[in-house]
C-alpha cells in the first residue's frame, strides 16, 4: 500500500484484498469524523465497486485493479476503482431490479453524493465521493 499526503493506494489482486479495502475506507472514514451509518455505507460501496472490477479482471485475465483513496478535503472522501477497460454508463434506474444481478451499481449512486465513470487511454476509473454532513459529524446529532 502506498502512503502519501495525497492517496492512500492498493493493488487489488485477490478476493481477500478487498476485505482490506473495506477496512480502509472503515478507517478512513472513521478519522475523517464521518457518522457510524455513513461508514457502513462506505464499507458497502467499497466491496460493491471493488467486487465487479474483480469480477471484470478476472473475466479479461487482468492481474488486479487499483482502489485509491483521497480523503484531503476536510469534508469529503473519495475513492477511486481504476483497471483496463473502456467507459461504461451508470444511470440510476426507475424500477426496481429483481435479478439475482445489477443491484450494485445502482446501490453506489444511491448512497453516494458523486459518482462518476471516466476513460482515460486503455483505463476507467470510478470515482465515488461522499460528504460528510456538516451538523452530523461524530458525536453530534445522536
Amino acid at each position: 500500500m502506498k502512503n502519501s499526503e495525497e492517496q492512500l493506494n492498493l493493488l487489488v489482486k485477490k478476493v481477500d484484498d478487498i476485505s482490506c479495502a473495506m477496512d480502509m475506507t472503515n478507517k478512513i472514514a472513521n478519522e475523517m469524523g464521518f457518522i457510524h451509518y455513513d461508514i457502513l455505507f462506505l464499507r458497502l460501496v467499497t466491496e460493491e465497486a471493488c467486487m465487479n472490477a474483480y469480477e471484470y479482471c478476472q473475466k479479461t485475465n487482468q492481474e488486479g485493479f487499483w482502489i485509491c483513496w483521497d480523503h484531503n478535503h476536510k469534508d469529503s472522501l473519495s475513492i477511486f476503482i481504476k483497471h483496463r477497460g473502456k467507459k461504461f454508463v451508470i444511470a440510476p434506474m426507475t424500477e426496481v431490479n429483481r435479478g439475482l444481478r445489477g443491484r450494485g451499481l445502482q446501490l453506489i449512486l444511491n448512497l453516494m453524493d458523486y459518482v462518476q465513470v471516466q476513460e482515460n487511454g486503455e483505463y476507467v476509473e470510478l470515482v465515488m465521493r461522499k460528504y460528510i454532513t456538516q451538523n452530523l459529524r461524530k458525536g453530534i446529532g445522536y
